[in-house]
């Protein structure tokens, strides 16, 4: 959202310079000024408009060599960024071995990532720098030791909210919370609860049960969302009364509410879906 809010800053700014300033040496000179005042977003978006020039020209070739400079300044700050993830060397007291790694300190890992985000606003018009960084960041995403803190916090809380549903005797509920917990593996509380889901996964009754709230679930969800339609489009909510009736066991209260209203708007005489 805040990197959105800065491009669109950027270009009002940069659509501003264009309209006051018609020749194209000024535009460059304003983008030069914008430049070494440090205002990356706004001379960026000024050159790539010079550069995109179809007729070449000493101002577009110079438009361009000044993104190319700022390509390299993207790379050259990347690298700064990359180094502090470096994790310092370690010499237990009185060995004799060889320095090995430490730990990463995890605000060391929150600092580097705001800083990638703050690159990939401050370059975002510069497409070769744009798409560089871009890669960049999403590769050292992946990375487990990165991963490993970056997916903690939403980790933690889904754990805390499997746990408060167990307490309260919702397994079926737990059951799902786990197994999205689990998909942020390799955080530690993603690691715990891939181990809780794997013992409740060993149980068919429990799977079959956590299946069928899960349906149910969507069916209360679509009938909400059907209940906002009738008025304004009420084929579509029939639509969503009848997948309702199609998902839905036919002993259950949503069943019988969509059937209800299914034939309400179809109409007498015209046929209900078939349920399983």
């Amino acid at each position: 959202m805040r990197r959105a809010q800065l491009q669109a800053v950027a270009e009002a700014q940069a659509a501003r310079v264009l309209r006051e300033m018609a020749g194209a040496a000024q535009r460059l000179q304003a983008a030069d000024r914008a430049y070494h005042e440090g205002d990356i977003r706004l001379a960026s978006r000024i050159y790539v408009r010079l550069a995109g020039s179809r007729r070449p020209d000493p101002i577009t070739l110079q438009a361009r060599d000044r993104l190319t400079k700022l390509e390299q300044m993207a790379r050259e700050e990347l690298g700064e960024i990359d180094a502090r993830l470096v994790p310092m060397p370690l010499v237990p007291d009185g060995s004799a071995h060889a320095p090995h790694p430490g730990p990463l300190p995890p605000d060391r890992v929150w600092e580097a990532f705001q800083d990638y985000e703050e690159m990939l606003a401050k370059y975002a018009s510069v497409p070769a720098a744009k798409r560089e960084i871009t890669a960049h960041v999403a590769r050292q995403r992946r990375q487990p030791q990165y991963a490993a803190v970056l997916n903690e916090e939403r980790a933690k809380q889904l754990w805390e909210l499997a746990q408060s549903h167990e307490q309260c005797e919702e397994l079926c509920c737990a059951y799902w919370v786990y197994q999205q917990a689990a998909r942020l593996v390799p955080a530690p509380s993603a690691l715990r609860a891939q181990e809780r889901f794997d013992v409740l996964a060993a149980d068919p009754e429990l799977i079959h049960s956590a299946e069928v709230c899960r349906e149910l679930r969507w069916c209360h969800s679509a009938f909400e969302r059907a209940q906002m339609l009738v008025k304004l489009k009420p084929e579509s909510a029939r639509n969503l009364y009848g997948e309702i009736l199609r998902r839905a066991p036919e002993d259950s209260e949503i069943h019988r509410a969509a059937r209800a209203e299914y034939e309400a708007l179809a109409g007498k005489g015209h046929t209900v879906p078939a349920t399983r």
